[in-house]
């Protein structure tokens, strides 16, 4: 029987080449360990599994109805704690964000730095189908998993909390299982198993250390365990630290540019240093870099005796590093200073450390039959901090009086002498650090770019608690038992983030002559060339009539070269302006259920089973900012209020199967199950959800399978409570931002933003034909503020229908141990729950009904008042959360395994491919589905590759010893734009001048990404188990992208930011496990 050994051997090995498997994270599913499995599922650790049997207690995910065997008709991964170890697997959480689990689609992760998204900063969470960490369900031991993190936004279990050593195994559910679990389980559930009965003392260490040698993972764990005749107890702590990765660890990320092409050749910016050099850095359309270095000029207008307003002279910076000439207009991108190296110290994977004991146990009470009293606890905590360089700017001062950096003459409009002194209009508020040069070459008012040469610190500290007790045990009907289970779970976090004070900003720039007993740390002396050179200025803050008063404040020489280029600023500075502002959040949980589950009567294919039950859960978030935050303190943040509010629900569930016939000719088996919940929450009502699946094996080595049913998502506490919550989002978002270079004549977006602007702007004068003026020179120097807003009272929860078609076939047995699993399946949700973000923005200026398109109904306009430094930009819009009409994906899922004995050891291999076929979304009703599959997307959203896949080789020797190889596959994903036109030396372009344009090519395309990854483990004796690996083997790096003027899709560095690749690059580990 080796020929067909050989064959099916071969035939696995084409299918896994012919798709092009790999895995993002070095974290793929393994074979079975030993025993087949029909349903292309993979089995729990052997011991687990006779235990489970002896005990007759199985219960797989996406049921509640005991069973006597693993078998499920259900789409059921099973990852174990030893495909973590021979892969590599830094955490529990890599696992679960790989791209065999989640499809390659887009998940929140530590590197998502955003402000504001799921969970905060430094939170790992998980979702399938593309469909976000929201919509599905994790579980610990069968039960839901409360959220955790830090700020308002916490809609999902934080993988954080979840330890890795007491982790027997990993069910991941492919299908919607509200009928049985709930809310949130529309696009699978996940359920995290642990280990309970064990005796003794084990002790496991892993290390994973990168090539680049940063971004090193360590990890150690000591289990414990007691198992007696009528009970067990088990408990495990452990310790994990990821030292995280920073922007200059790594050279794809150190040197970003615009990757813009004509005719083969790149383009872009120039070092000023080099113009024949392209810089990194850059600031072409969509901007990469960070200004440094220089500042937005504005001449002032006057009639003699109050401010006109101000025309803008350019960008202006030092020439030749001097304050004593007058400045250089650097409008030209070449001519502006690099970027301050201090970015390179940038967090991109947070640095986390965390803190997990866990204890379960179960104790036979003697009374009642075999009641069993049993318990579980978990505690976290996780710290995680970032390092991040800033910026100094006064992008977000809405009146120039408080910006204070003016000096010269203004122009004087009025009657009199054609200028009129800066102290006339301005009084003391005139600055003495005001360069002469800069004032005599008409200069009035500067807003200078400026970055600290020095990193700050946001800090996260999660603590999280998981308590359940419960009975459980025979009813003493038939075969019925019963389970009733209180738990309950607790975060208490904080976050705190250093950030310069808005009050304290506007007193650094009030400087006055220094009393004569001003201590030295306080004052700034005036450089010559400045109006006060030679003289000591202190705040105005620091004096009170005439003397020194105790403050702390240091006035800013913006001027200063030193300041301006390198960002050279005194500690005595820093600690005035910078201050610690924490927020504080409390998220509660509280859970009573109540479970029945027996059999009811036979059928001729077996004993019908089922189960019953009830649930009660309530939610509660109290979610305080910091001070500084509330009272608008904190500078270049919008406000943000207390969230504050709870739901409850109250649920009753049923689940049937019927084994219709068993061993029959055509129908070695048949069974049908169905399940429903109806559901009540106090938030907006009640809702019935539904299932039903079914199985056919005309024999035993074909089944069928299908299902469908209906889901739901309840909104969560968040999106119905956050209150007003006021951000900014960058002004090159802004689709009319540089409008007259970025699109013809002819587009829609040029045409809306010349007819509201104009009014505004007014036209370009014919006159000055090397200037654009008006509404065609604009562009924003500023961000825009959205303000979100919860949906409590209008908010329905979101409803969905799920379906599949699948087929599992095997081999006979003499064959080898062989299965194929092969399962369509589709997933829509209707009345989905979401934001819109910048795409209102965007929506609005694409519209053809501009602006009376229901999207600019959110915007409030632009500022029209000609004093403001933001005139002509958005002044805010709003970002409501809503129901927005559907969004649908589909797909197909392969899994084929092969295993058979081979060189007097044992052969295994395993291929996993998921293609997707439909990842659509339709924002609001009647705009019809836009489909981003295969396209590149943005963190959360849903897009991503057509096609993931992974392969997982192993044979273990007669002696024991393990060798693995995997490779992890992630398809190609794009997008497509309008062709983009410059001038042939990148220069904006005329297209009424014949020949002025040329295409400018740009790519958008993350190609084709393949990982390997290599381990052999072994018992080395008094030492324990080893395993040695290299993950990435061949150091494959993301693939790059470039920055296309009107497509923001995220970068790090050069590379796509929102896949599952590794970013860290070529590692190597070693797993330790020593049992006492």
């Amino acid at each position: 029987m080796r020929k067909p050994n050989l064959i099916i051997l071969s035939s696995v090995s084409l299918i896994a080449l012919g798709t092009a498997p790999a895995f993002a994270q070095s974290t793929s599913a393994a074979p079975a360990e030993a025993a087949p499995q029909e349903a292309a599922q993979l089995p729990p650790s052997e011991p687990a599994q006779d235990e489970a049997k002896s005990e007759n207690d199985i219960v797989v995910t996406g049921s509640r109805i005991r069973r006597d065997n693993f078998a499920t008709p259900q789409n059921v991964d099973i990852f174990t704690r030893n495909d973590q170890i021979l892969a590599g697997a830094r955490s529990t959480t890599e696992i679960l964000q790989s791209a065999t689990v989640t499809s390659g689609t887009s998940q929140v992760s530590g590197s998502f730095l955003g402000f504001l998204s799921e969970g905060g900063q430094g939170a790992n969470v998980v979702g399938l189908r593309g469909l976000g960490s929201s919509r599905t369900l994790l579980l610990l031991n069968g039960r839901r998993l409360a959220p955790a993190g830090v700020g308002p936004q916490l809609v999902s279990a934080d993988l954080n909390v979840l330890p890795t050593a007491i982790v027997q195994r990993i069910e991941v559910l492919r299908e919607g299982a509200s009928s049985i679990y709930g809310s949130d389980a529309i696009a699978g559930v996940i359920n995290i198993i642990t280990d309970t009965k064990m005796n003794g003392l084990t002790v496991d260490a892993f290390s994973d250390v990168p090539e680049i040698g940063a971004g090193n993972t360590y990890r150690i764990s000591v289990t414990g365990g007691k198992t007696f005749e009528r009970g067990h107890i088990t408990a495990a702590f452990e310790y994990r630290e990821d030292k995280g990765l920073r922007l200059g660890d790594r050279d794809i990320y150190s040197c970003p540019r615009e990757l813009a092409f004509i005719g083969g050749k790149e383009i872009g910016q120039g070092s000023p240093d080099d113009p024949n050099k392209l810089r990194c850095f850059p600031f072409e359309r969509q901007a990469i870099g960070t200004a440094v270095g220089y500042g937005l000029g504005y001449t002032g207008f006057t009639d003699g005796n109050s401010l006109l307003g101000f025309s803008f002279a350019g960008r202006q910076g030092l020439r030749n590093g001097s304050i004593n000439t007058p400045p250089l207009n650097v409008d030209n991108y070449d001519l502006r200073p690099l970027s301050n190296p201090i970015a390179l110290q940038d967090t991109v994977f947070t640095p986390i450390k965390t803190y997990t004991a866990y204890v379960n146990g179960a104790y036979e009470l003697g009374v009642l039959g075999d009641t069993e009293l049993y318990g579980e606890a978990l505690f976290s905590r996780r710290q995680s901090r970032q390092k991040n360089s800033t910026q100094i700017n006064f992008q977000n001062i809405t009146n120039f009086g408080e910006a204070q950096l003016y000096g010269g003459n203004l122009t004087n409009l009025g009657a009199g002498p054609a200028t009129v002194p800066c102290a006339d209009v301005f009084g003391s508020a005139c600055s003495p650090f005001y360069p002469t040069a800069w004032a005599d070459s008409g200069i009035n008012y500067y807003s200078p770019f400026v970055v600290p040469n020095r990193t700050f610190q946001q800090s996260q500290d999660v603590d999280f608690f998981r308590g359940n007790v419960g009975l459980r045990g025979s009813t003493g009907i038939g075969d019925w038992r019963f389970d009733a289970n209180a738990m309950f779970s607790r975060t208490r976090s904080k976050s705190t983030i250093q950030n310069p004070l808005t009050e304290r900003v506007g007193n650094i720039l009030v400087a006055v002559d220094a009393p004569a007993n001003t201590p030295a740390q306080y004052i700034t002396r005036g450089l010559p060339g400045q109006v006060g050179a030679g003289n000591n200025y202190t705040c105005a803050a620091n004096v009170t009539a005439g003397a020194y008063n105790g403050g702390t404040c240091v006035p800013i020489n913006f001027f200063d070269p030193a300041v301006l280029t390198d960002g050279q600023l005194s500690s005595a500075f820093y600690d005035y302006l910078y201050a610690n502002s924490t927020g504080r959040t409390r998220y509660d949980q509280d859970t009573f259920s109540l479970v029945f589950d027996g059999s009811l009567f036979s059928l001729p294919g077996g004993p019908v089973k089922a189960a019953i039950g009830f649930e009660h859960r309530r939610d509660k978030i109290v979610d305080t900012p910091s001070p500084e935050r509330m009272s608008g303190q904190l500078y270049g943040y919008g406000t943000a209020a207390i969230t504050k509010g709870s739901d409850r629900v109250n649920e009753a569930f049923a689940e049937l199967q019927l084994p219709i016939l068993k061993d029959r000719p055509f129908f070695h088996s048949l069974e049908f199950s169905a399940s429903g919940r109806y559901t009540h929450y106090k938030s907006y009502g009640s809702g019935w959800t539904y299932a039903f699946k079914g199985e056919w094996a005309p024999i035993s080595n074909i089944r069928f399978r299908g299902n469908y049913g209906t889901n739901f998502r309840a909104p969560n506490l968040y999106e119905q409570f956050v209150a007003d919550e006021v951000g900014f989002y960058p002004g090159g978002l802004d689709p009319c931002d540089e409008f007259a270079s970025k699109y013809s004549s002819t587009n829609t977006v040029y045409k809306n933003c010349l007819a509201e602007l104009t009014p505004i702007l007014g036209v370009d004068d014919p006159s000055t034909p090397d200037v654009v003026e008006g509404a065609l020179g604009y562009f924003t120097s500023g961000s825009i503020q959205v303000t979100t807003t919860g949906g409590r009272g209008r908010l329905k929860a979101e409803k969905a229908k799920t379906w599949g078609l699948g087929t599992v076939l095997s081999a006979p047995k003499d064959w080898g141990d062989f299965s194929l699993a092969i399962d369509y399946w589709n997933v829509e949700v209707k009345g989905e729950v979401s934001t819109l973000g910048n795409l209102i923005l965007d929506f609005c200026y694409e519209a053809n009904d501009f602006p009376n398109n229901p999207y600019c109904g959110f915007l409030n306009g632009r500022i029209t008042d000609s004093q403001d430094p933001g005139f002509g930009q958005i002044s805010s819009f709003r970002n409501p959360y809503l129901n927005i009409s559907r969004q649908r994906a589909q797909g197909i899922d392969l899994d084929a395994r092969y295993a058979t004995d081979l060189f007097g050891g044992r052969f295994q291999t395993q291929l996993q491919a998921t293609r997707m076929l439909k990842q659509q979304l339709e924002y609001f009703d009647g705009d019809g589905l836009n489909d981003f599959n295969g396209q590149l997307g943005y963190p959360g959203a849903g897009a991503g590759p057509k096609l993931v896949a992974s392969l997982d080789t192993r044979f273990t020797t007669k002696s024991g010893v393990t060798f693995r190889w995997g490779v992890e596959y992630v398809g190609k994903a794009e997008d497509k734009e309008d062709p983009f036109f410059l001038t042939a030396n990148g220069g904006t372009c005329d297209e009424n001048i014949p020949g002025n344009c040329v295409q400018v090519d740009y790519d958008l395309v993350a190609e084709t990404y393949w990982e390997h990854g290599v381990s052999v483990q072994w018992l080395w004796k008094d030492i324990g188990q080893v395993t040695i690996g290299v993950n990435n083997l061949f150091n494959e790096k993301p693939p790059t992208i470039s920055a296309h003027p009107t497509n923001n899709a995220p970068r790090l560095g050069n590379t796509f930011a929102n896949g599952p690749y590794d970013y860290r690059g070529r590692s190597f580990f070693i797993n330790v496990t020593r049992s006492f």
